[in-house]
């Protein structure tokens, strides 16, 4: 076998490992954080993004899917829904909010928190009605690859964190194509990182 047929056929195993395996999801590994779960003051869901203006993407879905399950459950006794929209109105926390008393939810039990544009003002507001509330301690819902950077902001501020990532999310059944916006995500997530444990950003 020729030297230019070895390195053909490496380049296909090579691309069909990584649109049609977990290689993505296992080096996303040290980016998941999930801990046991138990009873804490509130059940906090960070917005994920839209797909289209007025349309929530879906990982704003399955986190508020998630999310909701885990208060229905009682895991808390408030259930906080972060995040705003740069677009405009409405925001994220304000649609899933909507979605949740539109399920039955008390709007006594929800509290928005609408301003945020990014993880680390998701922390601060959050905080500030943490505070507000005589709360400490939460369940931190998010996508798999974003609770690291999540966990490790809002446990920096004070705030007693139970990581508690989508377990069923899009992230871990993708493949094809949709590897490559996993990939990009991962690869975004572990330069945030770092940044933010630099001080370089926020």
């Amino acid at each position: 076998m020729t030297r230019l047929k070895v390195i053909g056929i490496s380049a296909v195993v090579l691309v069909l490992a990584f649109f049609y395996t977990p290689l993505v999801q296992f080096l996303a590994g040290p980016l998941v954080i999930s801990d046991p779960l138990h009873q804490v003051d509130a059940v906090v869901v960070l917005g994920g993004g839209w797909e289209a203006k007025g349309k929530l993407g879906k990982s704003t879905l399955e986190r508020y899917r998630y999310g909701v399950d885990l208060f229905q459950q009682g895991y808390g006794k408030y259930l906080i829904f972060s995040g705003g929209n740069l677009w405009g109105n409405p925001s994220e926390a304000g649609e899933m909010a909507e979605m949740a008393v539109s399920a039955g939810f008390s709007e006594r039990e929800i509290i928005i928190e609408e301003s945020s544009e990014s993880t680390w003002q998701n922390t601060l507001f959050v905080k500030k009605i943490l505070l507000e509330k005589k709360l400490q301690s939460v369940v931190l819902v998010t996508s798999p690859y974003h609770s690291r950077r999540a966990t490790t902001m809002f446990t920096d501020k004070g705030i007693t964190v139970i990581s508690a990532p989508v377990p069923d999310s899009e992230f871990y059944s993708a493949s094809g194509t949709d590897q490559l916006r996993m990939a990009k995500l991962v690869v975004t997530e572990y330069v945030k990182l770092g940044l933010y444990q630099l001080n370089l950003t926020r």
